[in-house]
């Protein structure tokens, strides 16, 4: 299935029927004139320190993976080569500007945007991603095949850095132009193809690994509960028949004493704070102007709850604001840009992304 529009998508239907569980191809689905960075500018980001940058190539079957940063010298690669930069939306704001077509999903779901540059025949190999990926092509064209899901065990060949799929029954075939856009979800195998020279931007989503939500929990848990608190089964014990057996109804009462202790603690924080370390946090800043931003490269986030509102800030928890900042919450994460002279309870929000290093000025063009 097609739609005609990615701004205009019925987002409704997209997660109903393919969100994570099938491919799905928007043409023209973003404008070309949002799609700005030249090859050049994606090149010279590559030659700094602190962007993460890789170089795929590939010749006579071998693929090999170079990481940056890079010098003008590397990109003289013998055969078809592709250049891959993570994280562009957090250094170019035409690029975070993408965001906003993809603005119906959470906003703690998306994790970068990467965008990459190919030549003619260049291509990363058959693969598969762990996360959600909406792939917008640039300039050029890009011929992207798709396959079945994968999963452990699916054979892979190794090439140093690189695992690709060893076998790639193709299921479908598309030639995206500048403009289209490709859903993949996780774990479904595809193959990018340049067919000349090809910019494509990678907006991709990824979800907490369930090991780090299960340790986080269970370390918020153990961090509140009585150290000396023992199990107690005065209502589940009944009459042993058999020496040394561990009987049914005790490892229930046991499952059950757990999971009532993890509930019982659940200050409901700790995903919010967990989610929000991942950001990097900026100086403060010491003489407001007139507007402030979340940083490009902070994670802002925040919840509701009975006490009103709590706010997660690279790491840094909040305590109970009025609902009353919610508007100006929204508006912060969504991107835009608040003025400094705000009321009261306002205040005191920006004080605390300040101090958690969430905030820049947007006018300091420094």
């Amino acid at each position: 299935m097609t739609q005609d529009c990615f701004d205009t998508l019925d987002a409704t239907h997209f997660l109903s029927h393919y969100w994570q569980k099938k491919p799905l191809l928007i043409p023209n689905g973003v404008a070309a004139q949002a799609l700005t960075v030249s090859p050049d500018a994606l090149a010279g980001l590559a030659l700094e320190e602190g962007v993460d940058s890789r170089i795929v190539s590939s010749q006579d079957g071998i693929w090999q993976q170079s990481r940056g940063p890079f010098d003008a010298t590397h990109f003289q690669v013998p055969g078809p080569w592709t250049l891959l930069v993570q994280g562009v939306d957090r250094l170019i704001p035409e690029v975070a500007a993408l965001r906003a077509y993809v603005g119906f999903l959470p906003t703690w779901r998306f994790d970068d945007i990467m965008v990459s540059f190919a030549t003619d025949g260049g291509s990363v190999g058959p693969h598969y991603d762990r996360y959600d990926v909406f792939l917008v092509q640039g300039k050029g064209s890009r011929r992207w095949k798709l396959g079945p899901t994968c999963d452990n065990a699916t054979p892979t060949i190794t090439h140093g850095e690189l695992s690709l799929l060893a076998d790639f029954p193709v299921q479908e075939e598309y030639l995206l132009t500048t403009g289209d856009v490709l859903y993949v979800p996780p774990h479904v195998a595809h193959w990018g193809t340049a067919e000349g020279e090809s910019m494509t931007y990678s907006i991709g989503f990824r979800a907490p690994r369930i090991a780090d939500l299960v340790a986080r929990l269970a370390d918020q848990t153990l961090d509140s509960v009585d150290s000396e608190l023992l199990l107690t089964d005065a209502v589940a014990i009944t009459p042993s028949q058999s020496a040394g057996e561990i009987r049914p109804q005790d490892f229930e009462n046991v499952r059950g004493a757990v999971f009532n202790t993890l509930e019982a603690l659940d200050s409901e924080n700790w995903f919010g704070e967990l989610l929000s370390e991942q950001g990097e946090p900026v100086s403060p800043i010491l003489h407001r102007t007139e507007l402030v931003a979340i940083a490009p490269c902070a994670k802002v986030f925040w919840r509701r709850d009975i006490n009103g509102c709590h706010v997660f800030a690279n790491g840094a928890v909040s305590p109970p604001f009025e609902t009353a900042i919610i508007p100006t919450l929204i508006a912060l994460c969504g991107g835009e840009a608040v003025a400094v002279v705000q009321p009261r309870a306002d205040s005191l929000l920006l004080d605390f992304l300040d101090e958690a290093g969430a905030l820049y000025d947007p006018m300091d063009i420094d």
